[in-house]
């Protein structure tokens, strides 16, 4: 006679085993593309199919819904071979990126880069038909490549290009076609003109739509030689990687969207947060209200909700920064750090969250009568934390193991399906450390290494749904730069892994092809001939594309236009960088310097100034900063700053620049050897005592038209350096600062721009200079702080640069 327990035990493997064979005759078979959700009720006479997922923040979901802009400030393309490709980014002005642009002989897919240059006889004349005559000439000229030459004959000629050209990415596009004298000419694209300049005038453009891979023919008729130039801009600069562009633009994962372009809603398949939010509802997106990103549960829950009749529900406990060595250690590994109670805990939130939800199933889940549930299958996406330790990287697939284990005895489901998603950080280019976690986690999945687990337990791996930045909405790597299509193919791809657990069948689903991925090596540094040859290959992209948008950029352009005049701003700053200063700096990406900032006049620097230093009486506390405040002068030197004041019958002292101290002693701040700066110069006087006076008359030359002025003060311009200052010019206040250097502002220089209404004061002959600071007592993180100083005068010239839209073309 059977005793009760024996009984029970009876009944509990029963309905363990008709757990298991039921579920494969639940399980349909995965269409490679889901179709929309039918809106049919699930069938409520069965148990609720229950699986967990868990893991740390790509668990939770990171992939943005809605909202990712571009990146770039600006795409090129490029066909020149010395123009770097990938991001570039030029200061103050913006990030941009250059592609690979491909010009060919013809349309064959075997022909050789390159364009066919035929010369004519006799000045342009675009009346002419050009197709009929015999050339002069003919060659094969690399077009595209900025120091190339079109070619010549001798007397008037004209030069006709034509070629083939294809783009990476489909999208809008304009053409420009040479540079410098060769930027007049007309092209066709496909037989339709897209680009027309002149002599004299200025450049007309049509957009055209590209389709990418597909080969475009193109004529170009010349006016003038000289460049091969010829390059891109993109002009619909389009976010990327979000959900709704991944579903709604790429038409991927076309389930997600309704005939009305709404996001679908699956009545079968209950979304449930167990740890964070502790809310829910009906599989859609978001998959709760307010979120704003999703994880891999959303198209995995339309798999399962696809594959069951039944109502599923799908439980979710997972949180960030948590590791399995640790937060999610099991059981079965036993305590590392028995006293921690943080050890295991995300292990006890999880199975805790679970037992709750089920415990209040009926509380929970919308239409739930009684039919009880069944834990059909286990989730785990997880690994970054555990990268920061080897040793539990070494423990990885031990702790694994041992986590399947223990949550299948905690829900009594030996042979409950698990399935593991791989780290996937960086794709093929994966960085050792996740590379070996990696391993660990196709292992647990593998039969041959862990035979206890064939056919209960499955790996996915996700390299192959890595994103790079470009194709994301951010660059967030350790959330797969938050690329909702990586967390909807993630969650593809464990549900049909789920699926096959169970017994069913599911087709691979189809993507289009992408590029292999290239093993990622280290650049050395570039030679100075090739960062040359990349700057003058990029000259014509920045000079004609990049400076022009930005002088054009409302945010810019009365800026520039108020700097290059000379007009003296409402604010005026210490420092003296504006808006001309990105401007520069696209100059010098292109390898232009003309307009760089340089010494005017007499080298100040290597010149006697007279120089008094004293303690005021208007005393301040040590650790006080901002010292820079009115003080009462010494008797007879209230004007010590004016042309006719006698410094030396006053008693002041002659020396050399830099004047400065160390705490007390003639020592340079730093190692700074910046032009800008200087402070790590040992100073050549002392500067005894807290405030110090300076002045000397010098003959400066004329100020000359087109150019701007500047006179700049040395030796404190990093963060937290310097005091406050004034500059004097012939007895009138130049520039004041009442405060140093904050956080943030360091860098620049720092000192006065001589305005329209101070050129007066130069007009060739003797001009006095005068300067005031203070010595610096405090640092907000460093005590104590010995006083310290540096200072030094010096006078600047800049050439102006064309700041208006037809000047800069």
């Amino acid at each position: 006679m059977m005793t009760r327990k024996r009984i029970k035990s009876l009944l509990l493997f029963a309905a363990v085993a008709i757990a298991i064979i039921v579920l494969p005759a639940a399980a349909k078979q995965i269409p490679s593309q889901l179709p929309d959700p039918d809106g049919k009720a699930p069938d409520t006479s069965k148990p609720v199919k229950v699986y967990i997922l868990a893991g740390q923040s790509n668990m939770v979901g990171m992939g943005t819904i809605s909202g990712a802009k571009c990146r770039y400030t600006g795409i090129y393309l490029s066909a020149d071979p010395d123009a770097p490709k990938g991001p570039i980014g030029i200061y103050r002005v913006g990030n941009y990126k250059i592609d690979s642009l491909g010009v060919y002989l013809s349309a064959d897919p075997k022909a050789d880069t390159g364009a066919t240059a035929s010369v004519y006889k006799g000045a342009c004349d675009l009346a002419t038909d050009y197709e009929k005559m015999k050339p002069a000439k003919t060659e094969t000229v690399a077009l595209g490549v900025a120091q190339g030459a079109l070619p010549t004959i001798a007397g008037p000629h004209t030069v006709v290009v034509r070629s083939f050209i294809d783009v990476p990415e489909f999208g809008n596009y304009t053409i420009n076609p040479g540079y410098g004298g060769s930027a007049y000419n007309v092209m066709e694209l496909d037989g339709r003109e897209v680009y027309r300049k002149v002599l004299g005038g200025q450049a007309v453009k049509q957009d055209v739509s590209l389709e990418a891979g597909k080969r475009y023919p193109i004529k170009i008729i010349y006016f003038k030689g000289g460049s091969t130039a010829f390059w891109m801009s993109k002009m619909d600069l389009l976010g990327k990687g979000d959900l709704e562009i991944v579903t709604k633009r790429d038409k991927k994962f076309p389930n997600l969207i309704d005939d009305k372009g709404e996001w679908t809603v699956r009545n079968d398949v209950y979304f449930y947060e167990a740890e964070l939010s502790f809310s829910g509802g009906w599989l859609t997106v978001p998959p709760r209200p307010g979120k704003t990103t999703i994880g891999s549960e959303v198209q995995f829950g339309h798999i399962m909700g696809y594959a069951h009749d039944e109502q599923v529900l799908i439980i979710k406990t997972s949180n960030g920064n948590r590791s399995l060595g640790f937060d999610y250690r099991p059981p079965s590994s036993g305590r590392t750090q028995p006293d921690n109670e943080w050890e295991g805990k995300s292990y006890r939130l999880m199975i805790e969250g679970v037992r709750k939800t089920l415990d209040n199933i009926k509380d929970i889940v919308p239409g739930y009568n009684g039919q009880g549930y069944e834990i059909a299958g286990f989730v785990w996406w997880q690994g970054h934390k555990d990268s920061f330790s080897e040793e539990l990287i070494a423990e990885y697939e031990k702790n694994l193991v041992n986590l399947i284990n223990d949550v299948r005895k905690e829900f009594k489901a030996p042979r409950m399906p698990a399935v593991i998603a791989t780290v996937g950080f960086g794709g093929h280019n994966m960085a050792d450390k996740f590379l070996k976690i990696l391993e660990a986690q196709i292992a647990v999945g593998d039969p041959k290494k862990h035979p206890e687990f064939a056919g209960t337990v499955a790996s996915v791996d996700t390299r192959d749904f890595w994103r790079e930045v470009d194709e994301s909405p951010m660059s967030q790597d350790y959330h797969y730069n938050r690329n909702a299509e990586t967390y909807m193919l993630v969650g593809d791809a464990l549900g049909r892994a789920m699926v096959k657990l169970l017994g069913g069948k599911a087709e691979a689903l189809r993507q289009a092809a992408r590029p292999k991925p290239v093993a990622q090596q280290a650049s050395p540094e570039p030679a100075e001939q090739d960062e040359a040859a990349a700057k003058a290959a990029l000259a014509p992209i920045i000079m004609d594309g990049i400076a022009p948008g930005y002088i054009a950029n409302p945010r810019y352009n009365a800026a520039l236009l108020s700097e290059a005049g000379g007009e003296k701003p409402n604010r005026v700053s210490q420092f003296l960088r504006g808006a001309m200063y990105g401007l520069i700096n696209c100059y010098h990406a292109a390898g232009i310097h003309d307009y760089d900032w340089h010494t005017f006049g007499p080298e100040l620097r290597d010149l006697e100034w007279d120089h008094l230093s004293f303690d005021p009486k208007e005393t301040l506390p040590k650790e006080k900063g901002s010292r820079y405040r009115k003080v009462t002068m010494p008797e007879g030197m209230e004007n010590w700053f004016a042309p006719g004041f006698d410094a030396a019958r006053a008693g002041w002292k002659k020396g050399l620049p830099p004047f400065g101290q160390l705490d007390g002693k003639m020592e340079p701040l730093g190692t700074c050897e910046r032009s800008i700066c200087g402070c790590g110069e040992k100073p050549r006087t002392l500067w005894e005592k807290e405030v110090l006076l300076m002045r000397g008359a010098f003959d400066i030359p004329m100020l000359k038209e087109g150019h701007r002025y500047r006179i700049v003060v040395g030796g404190s311009a990093h963060v937290n350096s310097g005091e406050g200052y004034a500059i004097y010019v012939n007895g009138k206040l130049l520039a004041q600062s009442n405060v140093g250097v904050g956080i943030r502002q360091g860098g620049q220089p720092r000192g006065g721009h001589i305005y329209d209404d101070f050129r007066n004061e130069f007009k060739g002959g003797k001009v006095t200079i005068a300067a005031t600071s203070f010595l610096r007592y405090n640092h907000p993180r460093i005590t104590p702080y010995p006083p310290r100083g540096h200072i030094t005068l010096w006078m600047e010239e800049q050439k102006i640069p064309p700041v208006n839209r037809a000047q800069s073309q």
